[in-house]
C-alpha cells in the first residue's frame, strides 16, 4: 500500500509541504496497516499527525472525517486543519467546518456527542481523536460502516483511561491483520525540552 509520504506526484503537482514531524510520528505515518491505534502522551504531537494525515489523504481526492469526543474538542482539530489546509491552497467552508482540496477531496471535522449525525457517509479515513472518550458503540456501529464501501483506514488517537474499548483494540492490534499500534510517551517528542518535562 502506498503511503501519503510517498506520493511524490500530490506533492509536487500542489506544492504540498510537509509539516516538520518528529521520528515517532513519521513511523506512525508511514505504516502500511489499515487501522492505527497510538497511545501517546500529552504534548507528544499526536493532533498534529493525525491533522496532517487527514489533509494528505484528502490531497489524494480521498474523503475524510476527524472526529472528537465533543464539539469544543472537535474545534481544536478544527483550528489545525483550517490552518494547515490554507497553507496547501484548500478551500475552507468554515460553517461546514470542512477543508476541500484541489484535488476533490475532502477534511470534514465532527463530534461524537450525537452518534446520529455521523451516519451514511462513505469515508476513505477517519481520525478518532482522544477515542478512549468515544462510545464504543459509535466506532462499531456508526463510524466503522462508513469505511466498508471504500475500505477505508482510521487511526485511532489518545492519552490513556484506563482499561477501555480504546485499550482493548490496542492490546488486539498486536495479533490482528491490518492493524499497527504504538505506545509513544510525551519524552520522545524530542521538540519537548527534557528540562521542561522534569519539571512538570
Amino acid at each position: 500500500m502506498e503511503t501519503v509520504l510517498s506520493d511524490k506526484s500530490v506533492q509536487q503537482k500542489y506544492k504540498v509541504k510537509l509539516p516538520q514531524l518528529h521520528a515517532g510520528q513519521i513511523d506512525v505515518a508511514q505504516s502500511g496497516a489499515r487501522f492505527k491505534v497510538l497511545v501517546a502522551g500529552r504534548r507528544w504531537g499526536k493532533t498534529r499527525l493525525g491533522v496532517w494525515l487527514c489533509i494528505a489523504k484528502a490531497m489524494q481526492g480521498k474523503k475524510t472525517w476527524w472526529v472528537a469526543p465533543t464539539y469544543s474538542m472537535a474545534m481544536e482539530g478544527w483550528k489545525e486543519i483550517r490552518r494547515l489546509g490554507i497553507d496547501y491552497g484548500c478551500f475552507v467552508k468554515e460553517y461546514e467546518k470542512t477543508l476541500y482540496t484541489p484535488t476533490g477531496g475532502f477534511v470534514t471535522v465532527r463530534s461524537a456527542d450525537n452518534p446520529d449525525r455521523l451516519r451514511g457517509a462513505g469515508l476513505d479515513f477517519i481520525v478518532l481523536d482522544e477515542c478512549a472518550y468515544i462510545k464504543e458503540q459509535t466506532w462499531k456501529e456508526v463510524l466503522r460502516p462508513t469505511l466498508t464501501e471504500r475500505q477505508g483506514g482510521a487511526l485511532f488517537i489518545s492519552t490513556p483511561k484506563g482499561y477501555n474499548w480504546f485499550s482493548r483494540i490496542y492490546d488486539d492490534a498486536k495479533n490482528n491483520k491490518d492493524w499497527a499500534r504504538w505506545q509513544k510517551p510525551t519524552s520522545s517528542n524530542p521538540l519537548v525540552p527534557k528540562e521542561e518535562l522534569a519539571i512538570a
